[in-house]
């Protein structure tokens, strides 16, 4: 907002008093005989003190016409004005802002004497004291004498406002203490003769907080003790006497309707109905307007017993979440108002991005967090920022932003009804009376733009990051979780480091911590001391513990977490991300209580927590497009080899924690985690091989085993063959390959990327790494294995040179699928099938081609979900060896994918519809245990643990609820069984 400076009238000796007045835009013609009234000869005028003092204001010709009614209507007073330079100008800026003012300066004797006194804040007793001295002069008119006493502290104010002596919170809380000392002395005025009662005047509302306007219903509830009609008719006559209109004006419009039952309640109440009222019948509005309440006149023991009264309803030790669920809904009704459909963004109150999204996002804040925390408990809403930012409930830029928007905010709605001294909340439409508006408001006409375009952009400004703030704030998510949270599930720091409350193990055991003292050590490290970290999970950790307790792992959870915030104290994205986005810490808890190497992950990689605050873009699956941009943006960066391996490798570790958060989260099923590592994979592929890979040398990356069947699991190898073309460029496509492997693969400090395997190549570790086009189709005809022409099934271009990948699938396509296919080929791939379970399972042959029968997995034996009998394995052979067989004749049958495979068996009766299904489903189920052994940081991903907890622990992970290791041990047993049962058919029968 800009500042008001002093503007120079003369430019130069010569200019006229036309220009000087057309220059600050007062009529030439209107403005003559204002200056004959104040005695200012035409030829004089131009370097009048009058002129110089009228430039200083907001509005100079507003100033001027003010300043001369003051001329004509108090000759006597005008000559120590005119010879004045300060007051003149103290009076020009008042007029200038204000024609109500400036009609004052004219008729009340006292107002100059004010504007030319020493202009020092008055506090409450202060204005007290005036009163009752005006009182005495007029006993008989206390109406007039308190209105009077009111229009000159108003009058006050304002020019303490508009000389800079006081910004806008200073002055509202001086119009606080001028109304404190009115109403005080007009209860006590009121209270005469009634008898019979003691009364109190709560106020509420803007009183409440010390935050009143110039122009302000004043928001009252009384409190009595002794008669209720004696304190009725004290109610009445204080309401009467404040409102009643006089010469001086009304002292204070005063509106008791925030009192139970509104309009039709009693006006006043003993504390016992009050109790009774708010024990039965009160709404969460009600509670909400109670957090402003303060005693400001009449009996303070009173006053102050009524708050103590209300202090167990405004702050429970438990929040009802329909308390919060309606405050929020009442936001939404204000929204929609009349005000608001009328003025729409004009309304600068009620409106989206208006003060009113800054008072309820701070009150509900407020009465969520503050039943715990006494240090929330203002009535002021820039106090209660402070004090929220102080304690770590929302960040300190967000606080800022809120102050300083509600200070913009209330100087606009001073200025509007400093005016005409008349409620309104609504910006001008109309061009000029805004530019005079935005002058009001400190902005001033410059090269680059005019005050009205400057405040016009300021406005819209303000209201969007004020409604941008509020939504963030005042939907958060959790904030029904925490009101639900009481004192017992608090944590409190005792200020040695530890944390108060001997029940807190015994509540962590009752939770589900397995050790609970082991866990409580942990929230001793995250939530003992004063730093802000630990503000921070003192009010976050009680909401989040019971998310972690219904984890997989709670303990491992916690320690987890604990690991996190440590590793990443020094990156502010952590813990600005959890206070600003509380779903956040709900989508942690889940995540860590379920994958400790997800904690790792993110522990290297604390950019990729501040992406989870994102929760729409979570939900959304990436495709091998998205990736792609991803790293070919890497690669583009410049900085050779090891940047690009360095690149890749966090954008691995990065995206592959995103996919374990939508897995772990529910937010990915099987299929979308295979897409989404599968896509991942391509993508570093394709841009490391655009990195390595010369001119003049084309290179493809084909895709086997479950690369190429865009099947990965966390803990896949990629399996590739590379082939390339032209032949006379062996040597540098060779030197490409080892490049590519070594940008890939290679261990640094920042991990590794991926493990690619290439041994599935012609002639195996023997072989050279990659071959041309001709040279393997060579090695394929005349001396592929049978084994490698079934991993060639799984064959699909995956990177580097598209039209060569395609080629080479397009040729070996004839070779993998004969027609009819030799009967040695399947024979000797049920015989490969037969030594390797043969060789697992450490014996030798039952039966030539069939290997011994497991009926499936126990608890004391570590079963084998890949390659064990009923494993994945088995649906893999199996669905292969079909596919040789049968792909020759019905092309349909060809293509890399197991379900996808299993599908197309199924379509042309290979299997039937019950096969079908028990080996997908079977496949799937086991699919998932991997995934969930290896986030869950099994050293071995591919056998179950033999431990019963540890088992109860992977059923937790695969959502069975708790106790489930044995309906997973079930369901598992049966899967494998099945798959089994439909191998040993289709595999060796076919």
């Amino acid at each position: 907002m800009a500042t008001t400076r002093p503007r120079r009238v003369v430019d130069t000796p010569a200019e006229s008093l036309d220009a000087v007045l057309a220059r600050l835009g007062v009529d030439v013609a209107a403005a003559q005989p204002l200056l004959d009234a104040m005695g200012i000869a035409p030829d004089a005028a131009a370097g009048s003190p009058v002129l110089e003092a009228v430039a200083t204001a907001s509005n100079p010709d507003r100033a001027l016409r003010a300043l001369a009614g003051v001329a004509g209507r108090r000759p006597e007073a005008w000559p120590a004005l005119a010879g004045d330079p300060a007051a003149l100008r103290r009076a020009a800026l008042v007029a200038g802002a204000s024609e109500a003012l400036g009609d004052r300066l004219a008729t009340d004797p006292e107002a100059l004497a004010v504007l030319a006194g020493d202009l020092e804040a008055l506090d409450a007793a202060t204005v007290r004291g005036r009163c009752d001295a005006v009182l005495t002069e007029w006993p008989d008119a206390p109406a007039v004498a308190l209105a009077r006493v009111q229009a000159r502290g108003l009058l006050r104010v304002a020019a303490r406002d508009l000389l800079g002596m006081a910004d806008t919170p200073a002055a509202t809380g001086e119009l606080s203490a001028l109304a404190d000392g009115v109403l005080s002395a007009a209860l006590e005025t009121s209270a005469a003769g009634t008898g019979g009662a003691r009364v109190a005047v709560v106020a509420m509302g803007k009183l409440g907080g010390r935050e009143l306007n110039y122009v302000s219903d004043v928001d009252v509830l009384f409190v009595h003790d002794g008669d209720l009609g004696a304190a009725t008719r004290t109610a009445r006559r204080f309401l009467a006497l404040l409102a009643e209109p006089t010469p001086e004006g009304r002292a204070y419009e005063v509106d008791a309707n925030l009192r139970p039952e509104g309009r039709d309640g009693p006006l006043s109440r003993t504390l016992d109905a009050y109790d009774a009222y708010y024990q039965r019948w009160a709404r969460p509005w009600e509670f909400q307007a109670l957090l402003k309440a303060r005693p400001v006149a009449g009996d303070r023991a009173l006053g102050d017993a009524f708050l103590a009264l209300a202090e167990p309803y405004v702050w429970p030790d438990r929040l009802d979440p329909a308390a919060v669920d309606e405050i929020q809904r009442m936001k939404g009704v204000v929204e929609g108002s009349r005000q608001v459909r009328r003025d729409g963004p004009r309304q600068l109150k009620l409106a989206p991005g208006g003060l009113r999204d800054i008072e309820f996002a701070v009150q509900l804040l407020q009465l969520v967090h503050g039943r715990h925390d006494r240090s929330l408990r203002s009535a002021n809403t820039l106090a209660a920022l402070t004090a929220l930012a102080g304690g770590g409930y929302v960040d300190d830029g967000d606080a800022n932003l809120f102050a300083d928007a509600y200070i913009f905010l209330r100087t606009v709605e001073h200025r509007l009804q400093l005016r005409r001294l008349v409620r309104t909340h609504t910006v001008p439409r109309a061009d000029r009376d805004r530019h005079r508006l935005a002058r009001a408001t400190g902005f001033r006409d410059i090269p680059a733009a005019t005050a009205l375009q400057q405040f016009d952009r300021e406005y819209a400004r303000v209201q969007a990051a004020v409604r941008r703030l509020h939504e963030q704030l005042f939907y958060r998510p959790l904030l029904s979780r925490f009101a639900q949270l009481g004192a017992d599930d608090q944590l409190h720091d005792r200020g040695d480091g530890t944390l108060a409350g001997d029940a807190a193990a015994d509540r962590l055991a009752a939770l589900g911590f397995a050790d609970p003292v082991h866990a409580l050590s942990h929230l001793h490290a995250l939530a003992g001391g004063v730093s802000r970290r630990a503000q921070l999970f003192r009010t976050l950790l009680p909401a989040l513990l019971p998310t972690l307790a219904a984890s997989a792992d709670p303990d491992g959870g916690l320690a987890a977490l604990r690991s996190l915030a440590e590793r990443l104290a020094g990156a502010p994205v952590f813990l600005r991300t959890l206070r600003d986005n509380p779903p956040v810490g709900e989508l942690l808890a889940q995540v860590l209580g379920r994958s400790r190497r997800v904690g790792e992950w993110l522990e290297r990689q604390p950019d990729a927590v501040g992406a989870l605050a994102d929760l729409p873009a979570l939900a959304r699956p990436l495709t091998v497009a998205d990736y792609r941009r991803q790293a070919d943006g890497l690669v583009r960066r410049g900085g050779g080899e090891p940047a690009a391996a360095d690149g890749l490798r966090r954008l691995r570790r990065r995206e592959a924690a995103r996919t374990a958060v939508r897995d772990l989260t529910g937010r990915a099923d099987l299929a979308g985690v295979m897409a989404e590592l599968t896509g991942l994979a391509q993508a570093c592929l394709s841009a490391a091989a655009a990195v390595v890979v010369p001119d003049g040398v084309r290179l493809a990356v084909i895709g086997l085993g479950t690369l190429g069947a865009a099947e990965l699991g966390y803990s896949s190898d990629l399996d590739v063959l590379l082939v390339f073309e032209p032949a006379e460029a062996r040597t540098e496509a060779l030197d490409a390959v080892e490049r590519l492997l070594r940008l890939l693969s290679g261990v640094t400090p920042e991990g590794q990327a991926f493990r690619v395997d290439v041994n599935l190549r012609p002639e195996g570790k023997d072989g050279p790494l990659a071959r041309t086009l001709e040279s393997s189709l060579a090695y394929y005809e005349r001396w592929g294995e049978p084994w490698e022409l079934q991993a060639l099934t799984q064959a699909r271009p995956v990177a580097g040179d598209a039209a060569l990948g395609d080629a080479f699938v397009e040729e070996v396509s004839g070779l993998v699928y004969a027609d009819p296919p030799p009967a040695t080929r399947l024979q000797a791939v049920r015989r490969m099938k037969a030594r390797v379970e043969r060789e697992r399972a450490g014996e030798g042959a039952r039966r030539p081609g069939r290997p011994r029968v497991t009926r499936g997995p126990t608890a004391a034996v570590r079963t084998d979900v890949k390659l064990g009998p009923g494993g994945m394995s088995d649906v893999e052979w199996t669905v292969q060896l079909l596919q040789l067989a049968g792909g020759g004749a019905d092309p349909g049958l060809r293509g890399p994918g197991t379900l996808r495979a299993v599908e197309a068996c199924g379509q042309v009766g290979l299997l039937d519809a019950r096969e079908a299904q028990w080996l997908r489903e079977g496949w799937t189920l086991l699919g998932r245990v991997r995934n969930a052994l290896y986030l869950g940081g099994a050293r071995d991903a591919d056998r179950l643990p033999a431990a019963r907890e540890d088992r109860e622990r992977l059923a937790r992970l695969l959502g069975y609820p708790r106790p489930g290791a044995q309906a997973f041990t079930e369901d598992l047993e049966r899967a494998m069984r099945r798959i089994r049962k439909v191998h040993e058919r289709a595999f060796y029968e076919t």
